[in-house]
């Protein structure tokens, strides 16, 4: 039987009630022979009864949903949804999405029933609207994403008519909550075959429609790589971009501003800065903060790498040339890590280590990639680490008692003693050579201060 012992026990008690199916993700992936931990399920009851019953069984169910409401329960990781209906899987089969998502398992027999021969279309690697397509995007247009994402995930074809009533459906979408589309989107952009996805959004106009900044990128030239436009470049970012929401988004935003700065033919001057301004206007057709790690605090962070994807790029160019100083590397390493990760309160190897993989994937996804030049980006990358090392240890060894005394000389305080105090700790995070017990540093680094307020 699917599912895993907790699920299984909840479907036999309430099968000794009336016919249990389950039903959906659980049965086709099973089908599959792909392991899913949520489960969903029918039961010939009414949604008070079935949530009565588990209340009085000692469990503590949830009802779910605005317009298709489950009871819930949940334990760990694992997720049980329960749906009441009317025991004909004929009838319940029509209003689901898809064929293969209309598959049915008796709980008490484990007999298999496929009213709308999705079984078939697992077998063909075909996606197919339940009955009519044009009807069930209507219904609920969000499954227009749902469509690419289980299209992309399992490498299914997308069967014709159900293709034309998606992109017929595709200005619908807006109807939904932003929530929603945004968990959807959310998953779409961790799939392993990404690039695809965004193919089938673009395709669909899902671009054109509701994010025309990236739609505009196609055809636009580039200086940096000029046998593909920006929109070819951004898909290339993207897909080397490790699968996780926020760099996946950075990638997809990174070059919007080129657009908008584009000098003559294809020369974009501080596209990164027009970028992060124009995500900003994006973010609230959206609720990115619902799948972003940390939140409100994510979409700050996805600002943050858009704004500054080019730094390392700027920083390291000549080195990145082979025509710098080999032996200044670790120093700048030092300089780029403490700008990238110091908060003011803390240092953030995270924010540093986001950087570094938009930066590949940004540098992958152009023309210079060639054995020797990546060889050496990744050496530099490599100081980048060693530093973020460094500077994580030397931090937790700074004994500021002498510069506590030294200021309390000066009579530094309020403001200014915290102004004073990050330009010393600066210097000394990124400079081997600079300590604390050094009182002549101490006091050069104050002259510097006083004159910098002159």
């Amino acid at each position: 039987m699917i599912g895993t012992a907790f699920q299984q026990e909840i479907l036999k008690r309430l099968s000794g009630l009336g016919a249990v199916y389950v039903v959906g993700g659980a049965v086709r992936d099973g089908q599959l022979g792909v392991p899913s931990k949520d489960v969903d399920a029918v039961a010939a009851l009414s949604l008070p009864e079935i949530e009565m019953k588990l209340s009085n069984w000692g469990y503590t169910p949830h009802v779910i949903g605005a317009n298709q409401q489950t009871v819930s329960l949940f334990r760990g990781t694992e997720r049980l949804d329960i749906a009441a209906f009317s025991g004909e899987v004929e009838t319940d089969a029509l209003r689901r999405d898809f064929t293969l998502n209309a598959i049915y398992q008796d709980v008490r027999t484990g007999e298999i029933k496929d009213p709308l021969n999705g079984l078939d279309d697992l077998q063909a690697r075909r996606v197919k609207a339940c009955g009519s397509a044009a009807d069930r995007f209507k219904e609920d247009p969000l499954r227009v994403l749902r469509l690419v994402r289980l299209a992309v995930r399992y490498g299914f074809d997308i069967e014709s008519e159900t293709w034309k009533a998606a992109v017929d459906h595709v200005p619908q979408i807006r109807k939904v909550s932003l929530e929603r589309i945004t968990e959807e989107l959310g998953r779409i952009l961790i799939l392993d075959e990404i690039d695809k996805a965004l193919g089938f959004l673009d395709e669909l106009g899902y671009f054109q429609t509701y994010i025309p900044e990236l739609a505009r990128l196609k055809g636009l030239e580039q200086n940096r790589c000029p046998k593909i436009n920006a929109w070819e470049h951004t898909r290339q970012v993207v897909k080397n971009t490790p699968s996780r929401v926020l760099l996946r988004l950075a990638a997809l935003f990174l070059n919007l501003g080129e657009w908008e700065t584009a000098e003559g033919k294809r020369h974009f001057f501080r596209y990164e800065q027009e970028s992060a301004r124009i995500v900003k206007e994006i973010m609230p057709r959206f609720r990115w903060s619902v799948v972003l790690p940390g939140g409100r605090h994510g979409e700050r962070e996805l600002h943050f790498l858009v704004e500054h994807h080019m730094v390392g790029t700027l920083t390291f160019m000549s080195e990145l040339k082979d025509e710098g100083d080999d032996s200044i590397v670790s120093h700048k390493a030092r300089r780029f890590a403490w700008e990238i990760g110091w908060s003011g309160q803390n240092f953030d190897t995270q924010r540093v280590e986001n950087l570094l993989a938009l930066w590949r994937a940004d540098f992958l996804g152009g023309e210079q990639d060639s054995a020797k030049n990546l060889e050496r980006f990744d050496w530099i990358q490599g100081e980048i680490r060693n530093a973020c090392t460094f500077v994580k240890e030397r931090a937790g060894q700074l004994d500021w008692a002498n510069f506590a005394e030294f200021v309390q000389g000066k009579g530094l305080c309020g403001e200014r003693f915290g102004q004073f105090k990050e330009q010393v700790r600066r210097r000394v995070m990124t400079d081997t050579k600079y300590t604390l017990t050094d009182l002549q540093f101490i006091e050069q680094e104050y002259e510097l201060f006083q004159n910098k307020r002159k």
